[in-house]
């Protein structure tokens, strides 16, 4: 099968197809090229065509989401080839995502503006409800490495969130299904006509609250212990399974609440802006009912915020460009998250980890010689970062010193090792890219020296190809190198308990302890990839995008065996290490038109993934081998409908079990009585698995803790209206 793929990237990079029917009618105010053809600027820091990128590469505009009805981030990547996102699956992260079957919400780069709102140290995120839409002008999606630009953690892909800068100010709110709801606004002014040129500035802020349905009302055998036992204030522990414990007996909560807030100010040349976002969830989510309590106060929760200054200034002539970005990034875990669990003793187990990173960036774009343009560019990176902590018995105060806290491992008085890591990354890249007749070439590279793990160098090249100069037909062939940093929460996590052991020398002894592993190397990937696009008239484009993806040096958690740990016995030590491979591959055939209906107006679109690979010896996880997406916007008026259905066949949990087959539909209805830059009233109906269906996604985790798949949330409506003004 490895084969087939491998042929078919050599087949679409190097045949063209035969010549299509001419002609066509363009119903829509946007043709189909526009829409699909929205310049981005992710895929290179220079404005290009997604058809011109060597990557393969999508643009969502800010009509295409108003019609469709993404609110989130997470909601456009559900629906986005070559994503596989696993909802309620991590106690951390709450949502993980896989992209051409590398999962890992920590390889993938997320921008707003250009800005990294992803954690540059590469900690703990949350893909959820506070990466919100509700400003997005366009959201540019890149798949593939592009660490040849973008240095650390450019991984699987890169996301790029472009907000509006100016226009129609607005506020709306929502109420749904298991009391969700949301309030935001968004104010702009301009105080010049000068398009582009400003000044100007905007806020936008976002609060929200998903659906809390009680699962254990729709999931009844899963949930079993917990609609009995549990009723009656009895848990158990993992090891002897026959032990039962009493327990509070408290309502149901698995909620997920989540804040945004873009503030953005312009004076010519000059940008200033900060990010903010916060995100909450349910520490017990996808864990088995007789192993965690489900509690209001079993809650993991993260929250960042970035501050920059960025400054454009061009020559005379517009002969060269040179931009400098300064930015400050802080992360962290809230004090408050804890998780209540049977490995806590259902205790309170506290967790805490902070982040912070100043970064300042250049880049100068000129043209060396006719054709022939260079983007080269500068980075400094320093770090500062407490790590994830071990189990802590009170919450932490992050405004003390760690030691003064009195701190201890659970079942002993031994204090609890915290870890104060500093560490800096030096970066340097180049870009050349050559238009010769018909074929652009394109090349990168990128250096990086980092005080923690060395020194790394990262290369990508790529041809895009139109036949005869044809805008209709693009080959694309593309090699791209990346690397993932070993991030602090890998080199230094630490969890384990000891016992009271009166014959032990040290007085304690414990079954299991994970210890940190500050040798830790970079994971590498070498990615090959081909596009072939083809426009059958002038509202029809068909799409063939294969893939193969090879990487070492994957960091696992490895058993090393018994030992000791601070001078205790420990029957099994474990830490992680650099001895996994992954091998990924497969295709997306993809589909995209807009056609005209009667008085309809309508955009279908479908996109057919074959992938799969293998974890050293095993099937890759968190990944179907056949996913089907597809959807129409019918549009009429001030009216849009878009029915929509996503079909999965079986996943595989991280432990390597099955998860089953499934389909899904959503409806989404919209009425504005205005344009998009007038003032009016927007009224929206989601309705989300409108055929309730019972389904899971693939539960991360392999202990015995987990259950066999993260349980779906059933049918869910939501109504919503927007002010424009």
């Amino acid at each position: 099968m490895r084969n087939i793929f491998i042929g078919a990237l050599l087949l679409g990079a190097s045949v063209a197809p035969c010549g299509a029917q001419s002609g066509g009618v363009d119903f829509f105010q946007s043709s189909l090229s526009e829409i699909l053809d929205t310049p981005l600027l992710a895929a290179s820091y220079a404005e290009e065509r997604p058809s011109d990128a060597a990557a393969a590469a999508f643009v969502v505009t800010q009509d295409t989401m108003e019609k469709r009805g993404y609110r989130t981030l997470y909601e456009l990547l559900a629906d986005m080839p070559q994503f596989q996102l696993q909802r309620n699956s991590d106690v951390r992260r709450l949502n993980l995502v896989s992209v051409r079957g590398i999962p890992g919400n920590e390889r993938l780069l997320i921008l707003y503006d250009g800005v990294r709102i992803t954690p540059p140290t590469g900690d703990l995120f949350a893909i959820a409800s506070q990466l919100s839409l509700r400003n997005a002008e366009r959201v540019e999606v890149v798949l593939g490495p592009m660490s040849s630009v973008y240095g650390a953690d450019a991984f699987s892909g890169i996301v790029n969130v472009v907000t509006r800068s100016a226009g129609i100010s607005a506020a709306g709110m929502s109420y749904g299904s298991f009391n969700a709801r949301s309030a935001g606004f968004m104010a702009m002014s301009r105080l010049s006509e000068k398009e582009h040129a400003g000044p100007y500035a905007s806020v936008t802020y976002v609060d929200r609250g998903a659906g809390n349905p009680k699962l254990p009302d729709y999931y009844k055998d899963d949930y079993a212990w917990y609609n009995n036992q549990y009723q009656a204030g009895l848990a158990k522990y993992p090891v002897p399974s026959t032990v039962t414990v009493s327990v509070p007996v408290s309502k149901y909560d698995a909620r997920e609440d989540s804040s945004y807030l873009n503030a953005r100010l312009r004076l010519g040349s000059l940008e200033m802006g900060i990010i903010k976002m916060k995100e909450s969830h349910s520490s017990s989510i996808g864990v088995k009912p007789e192993l965690t309590l489900y509690t209001k106060d079993a809650r993991f929760g993260t929250g960042q915020w970035t501050v920059y200054g960025r400054h454009s200034y061009a020559s005379p002539g517009e002969e060269w460009k040179l931009t400098t970005l300064l930015s400050y990034y802080d992360y962290e875990i809230d004090p408050e998250s804890r998780f209540i669990n049977s490995y806590s003793g259902y205790d309170d187990a506290y967790k805490y980890a902070s982040a912070q990173t100043a970064t300042l960036e250049q880049t100068l774009s000129f043209e060396a010689a006719e054709g022939l343009p260079v983007l080269i560019g500068f980075t400094y990176q320093q770090n500062s970062v407490l790590p994830y902590t071990a189990d802590l018995g009170h919450k932490f105060e992050a405004e003390r010193s760690p030691l003064s806290q009195n701190f201890v491992y659970n079942g002993s008085t031994i204090p609890v090792d915290f870890h104060s890591l500093r560490y800096s990354n030096t970066g340097a890249f180049l870009r050349l890219q050559k238009q010769l007749a018909d074929v652009s070439l394109s090349l990168g590279l990128r250096y990086d020296k980092n005080t923690a793990y060395g020194e790394t160098w990262n290369p990508r090249a790529g041809l895009v190809w139109r036949p005869g100069g044809s805008e209709r037909t693009v080959a694309k062939l593309l090699y791209g190198e990346a690397y993932l940093a070993p991030s602090p929460f890998h080199t230094h996590k630490h969890f384990g308990s000891f016992i009271s052991s009166p014959t032990a020398s040290s007085g304690y002894h414990s079954y299991f302890f994970h210890i940190p592993n500050e040798n830790l190397e970079s994971e590498k990937l070498r990615s090959l990839e081909a596009t072939l696009s083809h426009d059958v008239g002038e509202n029809f484009r068909l799409t063939l995008n294969p893939y193969y993806n090879d990487v070492h040096n994957l960091i696992q958690d490895v058993t090393i065996g018994p030992g000791t740990f601070h001078g205790v016995e420990v029957d099994t030590l474990e830490h992680a290490q650099n001895t996994g491979t992954m091998e990924t591959y497969g295709a997306t055939l993809k589909a995209d038109a807009v056609l005209r209906a009667g008085r309809w107006n309508l955009e279908p679109w479908a996109a057919y993934t074959h992938s799969e690979g293998r974890l050293g010896s095993d099937p890759i996880p968190f990944n179907s081998r056949h996913t089907l997406q597809a959807g129409v916007s019918a549009v009429r008026g001030g009216w849009a409908i878009t029915p929509k259905v996503l079909t999965r066949s079986y996943t595989r949990n991280q432990d390597g079990s099955r998860v089953a087959p499934f389909t899904v539909v959503d409806l989404f209805l919209r009425y504005s009585d205005s344009g998009k830059d007038s003032s009016g009233l927007i009224v929206w109906l989601g309705l989300k698995n409108i055929l309730d269906r019972r389904y899971y996604h693939a539960a991360y985790g392999g202990g015995a803790d987990r259950m066999d798949g993260a349980p779906q949330n059933p049918f869910e409506a939501s109504l919503g209206f927007t002010g424009k003004f």
